[in-house]
Parts: C-alpha cells; structure tokens; sequence
C-alpha cells in the first residue's frame, strides 16, 4: 500500500481532481465517489492499493483549516494592501 496526500481541487460532474501536496503540477483525476464526502479544498490522505487504485481516502481536518485560515490571512493582508 502507498499513501499520499493531496488536495482537492475541484469537482466538476462526477470527477474530482487532486493535487498532489508535494507537487501540485501532478494531478489525479478520480470518480468523486472516491472522495466523498470531501469538498473542494479539503486536504486528503489518500491510501492506494498495490495495483495503484485508491483504497481508500479521508479528511485530514486540522490541515485542511490551517491551510484555509493561511489562505484567508493571505487574502486579507492582499485586500489591506490594495485600501492603502
């Protein structure tokens, strides 16, 4: 079994795309059956099989809300920036 984590990019009809957290350039496209119930910027560990299909996948929650609080801090400091 191998693990990696990724983050969920979008969902658009019945796939989802992942990126890798390592590498964001690499991207898995996935039947968002897969990833249910995970929403779109929800940090998941994903577990793969030995014939390299997902086994399974979970929310990895306090580094999904770090890495949105990050996100937010960033966005702000953007907008605080632009008023002056």
């Amino acid at each position: 079994m191998n693990t990696k984590t990724y983050t969920l990019d979008q969902i658009e009809g019945e796939k989802a795309t992942l990126l890798l957290r390592s590498d964001e350039s690499e991207e898995l496209i996935v039947d968002k059956e897969k990833v249910h119930p995970a929403v779109e910027g929800d940090i998941l560990e994903v577990t793969f099989s030995e014939k390299n299909e997902i086994q399974s996948s979970r929310v990895l929650v306090e580094e999904t809300e770090s890495a949105r609080l990050k996100a937010d801090e960033l966005l702000q400091k953007l907008i605080n920036k632009n008023n002056q």
